[in-house]
C-alpha cells in the first residue's frame, strides 16, 4: 500500500474519531436537567432534598430540583417568591457555623 494512501486513511480515521468525541461531549454537557418547571407551592414537610444547579456551560439557567419524600423529583421555578425564600433559608443555614452552647456551672 502506498504511503500516501496510508496517510489519507489514518487521517480520515483520526478526524472521524475526533468528530465523534466532540459530539458525545456536547450531548452530555449541554443539557439542562429541567425541561418543565412548576411554580405551585410545595410544603417543606414534603421535601427530602433540595438541589440547586447554578448556570454554567451545560445549561444557561439556574435550576432547582426538589426531591420529594416519596422519591419524585420536581423542577421548580427559581423566580417564584416561595422558592427564593427557601433558597435564602438554606443559604443562611449553610453559612452559620455549628453553634456549641455551653452552660457555665457556678459553684456557690
Amino acid at each position: 500500500m502506498n504511503i500516501q494512501v496510508r496517510f489519507l486513511l489514518l487521517s480520515t480515521i483520526v478526524i472521524c474519531l475526533a468528530a465523534h468525541g466532540f459530539c458525545i461531549g456536547s450531548i452530555t454537557n449541554s443539557r439542562c436537567k429541567c425541561v418543565n418547571v412548576i411554580s405551585n407551592f410545595i410544603h417543606p414537610r414534603k421535601y427530602q432534598h433540595v438541589k440547586v444547579f447554578n448556570q454554567g456551560s451545560y445549561c444557561r439557567k439556574v435550576e432547582i430540583v426538589i426531591t420529594l419524600k416519596h422519591g419524585k423529583k420536581v423542577c421548580v421555578n427559581p423566580e417564584t417568591q416561595w422558592v427564593k425564600r427557601i433558597i435564602s433559608f438554606l443559604d443562611k443555614r449553610a453559612a452559620e457555623p455549628n453553634k456549641v452552647i455551653t452552660e457555665e456551672s457556678s459553684t456557690e
